[in-house]
């Protein structure tokens, strides 16, 4: 089962501190910081995700976790960015700020109907739990939060950091 997933609008200041960062150990470290950074937090630059990101991962991909799935630009809203780090215990993806438009748009075409489709088309197998409209509908309530908060990272022309734990 998938940990904690978060989107993190960045700051000017903090993207270059993010880029300064020595190892991808100490960006996961930083990443994992600013997820937890209460004037983040405050200031709407967090978009807490829970563990239902994987599930939103597999639907607008080839329904796996698989980092290299999928098409781009939508496939970038998650695994499918620029790589700071993958471990065992975590992902680290960047969406830069001119992709940002890009995965937004992509997003804004994605229909509840496909979106849907997309998620009974799962292996329940894989997915590890039975596929219900419950959950079903937990993923849509996330992707229109994902798909708004992508947007306005467009309208600001920031970067976009994807951090989930593993």
């Amino acid at each position: 089962m998938a940990g904690s997933g978060y989107h993190l609008l960045l700051n000017r200041e903090d993207a270059k501190k993010l880029f300064g960062q020595p190892n991808p150990v100490a960006t996961r470290d930083f990443a994992k910081q600013l997820a937890q950074a209460p004037e983040y937090r405050k200031r709407g630059r967090v978009l807490e995700l829970g563990s239902t990101w994987a599930t939103l991962q597999r639907c607008l991909t080839d329904g796996t976790l698989d980092p290299t799935a999928g098409e781009p630009p939508l496939n970038h809203c998650m695994l499918g960015a620029k790589s700071l780090y993958q471990g065992d215990d975590a992902y680290v993806m960047l969406i830069r700020p001119d992709m940002g438009p890009y995965v937004a748009e992509a997003l804004g075409e994605v229909k509840y109907e496909t979106l849907h489709g997309n998620y009974f088309k799962l292996n329940p197998a894989e997915y590890g739990q039975p596929l219900t409209e419950k959950d079903f509908e937990r993923v849509w309530v996330l992707f229109q939060q994902v798909r708004d908060f992508f947007d306005y990272a467009a309208g600001e022309l920031s970067a976009v950091l994807f951090y989930a734990e593993r």
